[in-house]
């Protein structure tokens, strides 16, 4: 192996392609899947297939330092990631020396999304961009030499664990040939083609938010809603802003959802908020009826809630608010209010109205349609609802049947949907202990919980610490005293 202190000489993809394959060597050399190797240093699978991928993108440090540490390399995936950082930081300098000068005015930002292994781009005016989660160019007192220095481009993207892969959702040449943003800020004109792009790639990131990191994808997020702001003030014609107008609600929403997902109550309450008052300002009755369902869920005292400072009144009225326009929405949405509104009464331990708002919610869901599983609703079928039935079972107190539907809902779910499967798994743990199977409810508790911990969910960390708090009549038990030590050990950041 080169010296990886000595001038580089290879190309940068050529050594990242080496870290790659000497990573998916060692790890089955250990006899190890990428999902049992993920697990024990701490990250999702995902994190591991990208640091197998011949794409000469490297993986971070502090990944590449844990694959070493676990795998036994004795610093050799580390001095091999820091030869190939080296060629890369050579080749942008050369690359910068032999550019033409470029003045900053008028250039542009690329934002990539990944779609089906290639690159599209959507072009960003870097005047209005911002920070998002991070600085998008050389953040304060760093040069571009710097490790952590990037605009947003395909290796920060793969490296952080957002590698979108679209499902038919988005054209690349709609991306390719929509306008710039600083082209519509100079002329106030918004073509149909430009608007669909921006759709698609809300609606495409909406659909990915049960399957990425969510701080990961929250920096994506982020700065999406800031260009979509800039064409929401920029844009003349009534007609389209208020179309503008929706989008930027609906991508508040998600940002909302993601929000959730860290832990940031207060973020994800306030982008909802905004919505719903964009929702009043365009006159939108349907964005209205979104961001209340999803505002609910915070509001509400329900299983889900991030935190424990919740009001399930306030999210039964939020509910009900939704559901005076329920004829403007999808049935995928309808089918979410109705759920939202078992799960709170089932909660209360109101059984009868819980039942009738599982009969609407299945209702709903028979009239669902590929075009309504979109964006915010791309995860709504029949599935989804069962993961909502186990739950209420759960809460009213009939754990066969919850353990019968979220066993049901897990074996449907998608391998994409880690969060709604997560969800069903910690509720079906507290299922089978009321059912008398506490050693087998510790164990799934417990597995659910590190895999929590892994993807950075705090929304879902705090849904399992609920179910271990109903465990306190328990907690002289073995399996109870064990799974609290194997919780103990975990780092939640």
């Amino acid at each position: 192996m080169n010296d990886p202190t000595s001038e580089p000489e290879h190309e940068p993809a050529g050594i990242a392609d080496e870290l790659a394959c000497e990573v998916k060597r060692r790890r089955q050399a250990a006899g190890l899947s990428q999902r049992q190797l993920a697990a024990k240093i701490r990250y999702t699978r995902q994190y591991v297939g990208m640091a197998e991928s011949q794409d000469a993108v490297l993986p971070s440090r502090e990944l590449v330092a844990a694959l070493d540490a676990e795998l036994g390399a004795d610093g050799v995936l580390v001095a091999l990631r820091a030869q190939a950082h080296d060629v890369q930081r050579s080749t942008r300098k050369r690359n910068r020396a032999t550019a033409p000068e470029d003045t900053g005015t008028d250039a542009t930002i690329m934002l990539p999304v990944i779609v089906d292994g290639r690159v599209v781009t959507l072009a960003l005016d870097p005047r209005i961009v911002g920070a998002a989660g991070g600085s998008l160019a050389s953040p304060a007192g760093k040069s571009e030499d710097d490790e952590d220095f990037s605009v947003i481009n395909r290796r920060t993207l793969l490296t952080q664990g957002i590698a979108v892969a679209a499902t038919g959702a988005l054209d690349p040449d709609l991306i390719r040939n929509s306008d710039p943003v600083d082209a519509v800020v100079r002329t106030r004109q918004i073509s149909e083609r430009t608007l669909a792009s921006f759709t698609a790639v809300t609606r495409l990131l909406a659909g990915q938010r049960q399957s990425i990191a969510p701080d990961a994808l929250l920096t994506l997020i982020s700065a999406h809603r800031n260009s979509v702001t800039t064409l929401f003030r920029s844009v003349a014609d009534e007609h389209v802003k208020n179309q503008i107008g929706f989008l930027l609600g609906e991508t508040s929403i998600v940002a909302s959802r993601l929000w959730s997902a860290i832990g940031d109550r207060s973020m994800a309450l306030a982008s909802c908020a905004f919505a719903k008052r964009l929702a009043d300002d365009i006159k939108d009755p349907a964005l209205g009826g979104i961001a209340r369902i999803f505002e609910s869920n915070l509001r509400s005292d329900a299983a889900t809630l991030i935190g424990s400072d919740g009001d399930i009144m306030d999210g039964l009225q939020l509910l009900g608010e939704a559901a005076t326009v329920a004829d403007a929405l999808p049935p995928s949405a309808q089918a979410r209010i109705a759920a939202e509104q078992a799960q709170a009464f089932a909660v209360l331990e109101l059984a009868r109205e819980c039942r009738e708002a599982l009969a609407r919610a299945r209702r709903a869901v028979d009239e669902i349609t590929e075009p309504d599983q979109t964006g915010l609703f791309s995860d709504w079928n029949q599935t989804r609802l069962m993961v909502y039935e186990g739950t209420c079972w759960l809460f009213l107190n009939e754990p066969r049947k919850a353990i019968n539907a979220l066993n049901q809902a897990i074996s449907a779910t998608a391998p994409d949907n880690r969060n709604v499967a997560l969800a069903a798994r910690v509720d079906l743990a507290s299922a089978h202990v009321l059912s008398g199977e506490l050693e087998e409810g510790c164990r799934m508790l417990g597995d659910a919980y590190e895999s929590l911990v892994a993807m950075g969910n705090s929304r879902g960390i705090e849904r399992a610490q609920r179910a271990l708090g109903r465990l306190k009549p328990w907690h002289t038990e073995t399996p109870v005293r064990e799974l609290r030590e194997r919780i103990g050990t975990l780092k939640v950041s």
